[in-house]
């Protein structure tokens, strides 16, 4: 029979964070060890990873690695899944989503039901999200996830403090942390595109994902990406090859819904060479030399896909979006959109083109992300620096 152990910081009522560990102990004595970094006042699970197929020896030796003894307490197995989930869910309504590791992580909750926890837990601090910054957190991270609390809670509804206990991230150790983030961004991209890619029938591309995606971290009301799943298949979602595939997918869908959040983020602080100019991310670079003609139509292509989904996501959650796609203000820069996203209308055609040839770049350069950066702060006035 299998039975479950499941241990957590003894502080984690007053600091709001806890390492959270989960052994689920098969009857050969065999354990899968969940590990879980909670941020129950903000970011939801910050850090997780597995050890599976492991042993009980190595379960007491990664609790007194982890959590000391006169340091842990014990938790209701189904209590740790209850609090897991809940902090998730608190998260997502901020924009965040879990650390790309959760989803191999909680395996070790297989089995649990949160609903046998007889425990209520609360989540924020005195009724708002309160992000600790960590000793990871960079300066750029940091305000990065105030942008997207002070756009999801405004600028009172929300707190913000260092950890006291932290020690400051060193420059070495901050370009580390830059680096692995770029390189698994990068990575969960390219695998997204491989994957759409390969798809067939009306599946939608990368760039009209990554278009829908982005219009869902710039709605005035947050669509969290479990529901931005539900509907992004068309007709039937793709036959996996097994699991593993599935899985895949939906940790570089994590890891890729992070990155536009800090990219929309980024985009709305104050104008800097440091931030992005636009969220398109559409780039020449993903169709061979930029400074090559041949390049323009596939990429010109990309934008039509990405303003397609970024519409799409108007019509998929008109309820998610207020006011924004009526005000007056906004209507030119609505227009420009839905014109990228059906050239072939001819009245779409002339507001595109005017003297020029279709699809030229420079209608991207100059005047779509003009049009998508009006809209995005719009809805999201620049955060005052610091």
């Amino acid at each position: 029979m299998t039975r479950y152990e499941a241990f957590l910081e003894k502080s984690w009522r007053t600091t709001g964070i806890t390492q959270l560990l989960v052994a689920r102990i098969r009857d050969d004595g065999r354990a899968d060890i969940g590990f879980f970094l909670v941020d129950l006042w903000c970011l939801g699970v910050k850090d997780a990873f597995l050890h599976d197929d492991s042993t009980e020896a190595a379960l007491r030796g990664l609790l007194a690695e982890r959590l000391p003894e006169e340091f842990r307490e014990r938790l209701h197995p189904a209590c740790a899944k209850k609090l897991i989930d809940g902090a998730i869910a608190y998260a997502e309504r901020f924009g965040f989503a879990p650390h790309r590791d959760y989803r191999k992580a909680r395996h070790a909750l297989s089995g649990l039901d949160a609903a046998d926890c007889p425990e209520s837990f609360t989540f924020g601090r005195a009724g708002q999200p309160c992000y600790i910054a960590g000793p990871h957190d960079t300066p750029e991270r940091t305000e990065r996830i105030l942008a997207m609390l002070k756009a999801r809670c405004g600028a009172d509804g929300f707190n913000y403090q260092t950890a006291a206990t932290d020690e400051a991230l060193d420059t070495d150790e901050a370009l580390d942390t830059d680096e692995a983030l770029a390189a698994g961004r990068d990575q969960a991209r390219g695998a997204l595109i491989t994957f759409f890619a390969d798809l067939e029938g009306d599946a939608p591309d990368f760039y009209e994902f990554a278009g829908l995606v982005a219009a869902l971290h710039l709605c005035p009301t947050l669509v969290p990406p479990t529901q931005l799943l539900t509907r992004l298949w068309r007709k039937d979602e793709p036959r996996w090859q097994d699991e593993g595939e599935a899985t895949d997918f939906a940790d570089d869908l994590d890891v890729y819904w992070n990155y536009v959040a800090d990219l929309v983020a980024s985009c709305a602080l104050p104008p800097s060479d440091d931030h992005p100019t636009d969220p398109i991310d559409v780039y020449a670079s993903d169709f061979g030399d930029p400074d090559d003609e041949a390049t323009m139509q596939p990429t010109a292509r990309a934008f039509v896909s990405w303003c397609t989904g970024f519409i799409r996501a108007t019509h998929e959650w008109p309820e998610a979006w207020g006011d924004a796609l009526s005000r007056p203000d906004l209507a030119p820069h609505w227009q420009m959109i839905r014109a990228w996203s059906d050239p072939a209308k001819p009245e779409h055609l002339a507001l595109l083109t005017g003297a020029e040839k279709p699809f030229t770049l420079l209608s991207k350069t100059d005047r779509l992300p003009n049009a998508v950066m009006a809209i995005l702060r719009a809805l999201r006035p620049p955060t005052p620096a610091a």
